[in-house]
This record gives structure tokens, sequence and C-alpha cells, in this order.
């Protein structure tokens, strides 16, 4: 590494969630209800603060979008990845983050502990659904960095060690390789090169692949009209007359759609054709949300489903200031955590996500990358026709820990 790079540092997080398929012994008898995970106070705390960052950072990414845009976040990934951040961070710095992160008063070992062993919950809650985590660091080669910072990252979130040298073509490879085989193929060449003063990059990848509990007949599936904001397409809908908890609201309806066992779920968000998607988002809170769905109830319904298969990707730098982390990407920030060369700042947040869903179930992976430079730098069905923009939410029921939530505006919209 050359003195100028020395004097220009710049670490990079990236954090990738994905899908698989998990499988069992053939005479290994499984569960048929949801399994529930125990929480403590502290991690059920987190939790709750998660899922309220969730749809703050949902809301103030959706205000930023055009109405007819389809949008995916993984919250969890995102605030895994910012998760990470804040052991490296340290005074003004850590407490705009966790007043981001809505974890103001929690301590960073809590923090940490309740990422790794929700985490652990979460792997193996349901063995007919897959969640996979994996996470790295990695060093360059000429960068010190605190050994605190790297066994807090191995110890919670079981982060390999890897080094690069900044001046090999190949580095950018090797990482894209990593992300690659951990998201099933889903995400390629997310680097396309490394900045001269890249010193570290940080990866964690989590992926998700589930079946409905309650499949859809693909020879039910037909092209029908999808009501868009502004015009009309005509999709693959699925069909299906089953019993599925479902709730209606004032100017909107629930209906939740079980993987597996039934501990992860998608609760799809629908607005009357009265009201619009936009109308019912400016009432939905995490408070809000979770008061809705106690009140679900089984009842026989008559659902119309669109096939969606999208990605989307955003810079997250303007939104997180916005929600109270502006300090960590301006000269004041303080990452001293990290290393002794305490001159780092964070440049960019950006996020990218896909998803498809389709008779057989959900597949869904996402993004996060954190670059860090120096401060210089009823008795009748239940009628749940999806053919207009509905909001969606993937998220494991005992916990209500959110995984993955977006808009879909357009389902022909690749």
């Amino acid at each position: 590494m050359n003195s100028s790079i020395l004097h220009s540092a710049t670490l990079a997080l990236l954090v990738l969630p994905t899908v698989f398929i998990s499988c069992s012994k053939n005479d290994e008898i499984l569960p048929s209800e949801p399994v529930p995970i125990r929480l403590t106070t502290d991690q059920t705390a987190i939790v709750q603060s998660g899922n309220e960052f969730a749809f703050d950072i949902f809301k103030n990414i959706i205000s930023g979008e055009n109405e007819g845009n389809n949008v995916m976040i993984s919250p969890l990934s995102i605030s895994s990845a910012l998760s990470m951040t804040i052991n490296g961070a340290n005074g003004e710095t850590r407490d705009a983050m966790l007043e981001a992160l809505r974890l103001k008063g929690i301590s960073i070992d809590a923090i940490n502990k309740a990422y790794h062993d929700l985490t652990k919950a979460l792997l193996s809650i349901d063995k007919r659904v897959l969640i996979s985590i994996a996470s790295s660091v990695w060093t360059e080669d000429d960068f010190s960095v605190k050994k605190a910072f790297i066994d807090a990252l191995t110890q919670y979130y079981d982060a390999l060690s890897e080094s690069f040298d900044i001046n090999d073509p190949d580095a950018p490879a090797r990482m894209n390789a990593w992300i690659e085989k951990n998201t099933n193929g889903l995400i390629k060449n997310m680097i396309e090169s490394l900045d001269d003063n890249t010193v570290m990059l940080l990866i964690n990848a989590i992926f998700f692949k589930g079946e409905w509990a309650s499949g859809f007949d693909k020879t039910l599936t037909e092209e029908m009209p999808f009501y868009k904001t502004s015009g009309i397409v005509n999709v693959p809908m699925m069909k299906q007359k089953s019993a599925f908890n479902v709730y209606e609201g004032n100017g909107f309806a629930i209906a939740e759609f079980a993987y597996g066992q039934g501990n992860y779920v998608m609760d799809v968000i629908l607005p009357d054709r009265t009201s619009s998607l936009a109308g019912t988002m400016n009432i939905i809170t995490d408070a809000n949300f979770n008061a809705w769905i106690s009140q679900m109830r089984k009842r026989e319904t008559d659902v119309t489903f669109p096939k969606f298969k999208y990605g989307f990707k955003k810079k997250l730098k303007e939104v997180l200031g916005n929600m109270g982390m502006g300090i960590a990407f301006t000269d004041a920030a303080d990452f001293s955590n990290i290393s002794e060369q305490n001159d780092l700042l964070i440049n960019e947040v950006t996020h990218q996500s896909f998803i498809e869903t389709d008779e057989v179930g959900t597949e869904a992976a996402a993004a996060t990358v954190v670059e860090i430079g120096l401060t210089s730098a009823g008795p009748s069905a239940f009628e749940f026709r999806m053919d207009r923009p509905f909001m969606f939410i993937i998220r494991e029921t005992t916990t209500n820990s959110i995984l993955f939530m977006g808009r879909v505006a357009d389902p022909s919209s690749n």
C-alpha cells in the first residue's frame, strides 16, 4: 500500500440475503405447526427495535420512489450490516447509529449476543425452510485492525477473516466468488472494482427459500389484468381457495401465506379498491401491524395471487442520515474501535435485493454495502384478489422478526 493510500483509507461492508431449500431425513417426523422461539427480555427488545427500524426505513425509501416502482429490502440485512459496523464506532457516532437503528439505550454487547442467538434460532426452527447466514471480513494486507473488533465479529457474527491486496486486480473476483457461492448464484459480480483507498470489506449473507404450506396448482394459473397506479398489465395469476389467516381493516385487508410448518409467513397488505396503497402505508407502524396480525382469524379465502420476480437497488446515505445517523457520514465520524488510524467515515450505504414468488414458494436475496473512508472523504369465502399494488412482509411468526418487505406495483416488471 503506497503512502497516498495510507492517507485515504476505505472500509466497505456488504450484506447479502438470498435463498435455498432445506431437506430432512425421510423418516424424520417434522412439526406441523410453528415451533416457538423463546426470547430473553433483551432479545425481545432488540427484535421490536429491529421491526421499528424496518418500517421506518421502508417508509423513508418508499417516499423517494415513484409509486409505480417495485421496491424490496431486507431490514435484517441492513440492520445486521450496520450492527457489525457499530462495533467499530465510538462516542457520538455510535450513539447516532444506535438511534437510527432504534436501539438507543441497549448496549452493543446485548445487541451482538441477541443477533448471534436469534440467528442460531432462525437457522434451525423449520427444517422445511432454509435460512442460511454467512459473514466475512476482508482486510487489506497493510491495514492494521484492532483485535477486539475482529474478535467481536468472529464471536457474534461468525465472520470469516480474509485478506486482500488492493493492488491485486483479481481481489474483486475473489470477493464476488464468495458472494455468489453464499447467495446460490443469485448475486453475481457485486463488486465491480475496489477504490485505491479500500482497506476493509465486511460481508454478511442471508439466504431464504421457502415452499408454501399450501401451494398453488400450476394448471389454474392464467393471465389476468393487474391494475397499476397508471395503466393495466396482464400477468400470470395464481389461484387457490383454502383457509388462510386474514384481517379486515379500515380500507385494507391482510392475508397470511405460510411457508413450511408456519414459522415463516408472507403477510400481504392489500388496499381496498377505493383506497390506495400509499394511503394504507401512511398508517402502518410496527405497533399497528402487530395489533392487526394479532386479530387475524382463519377463514375460507378465494385467493388470486400474481407471480412476480424483480430486483431493487438503492443508495441509503440520505435515508439513514434522515433517520439520525448523519454524523457517521461526516468528518466528525468516530470509528476508532476499528483501527488506530482513526480517520474513517461511512461514504455510502447501498442496498440491493431480489425476490421471486411462484406456485411453489418464494426466493429472496439482498445485499447491503457500507463503505467507510477517511474523513478527508367468514361463513362465505373471503375474496383476496391481488390485482392491484400491494405490500408484503416476510417474517418469523413466533418472534415477528422481519426478514424482507416490499411493494409490488407492477408484477410484469423484472
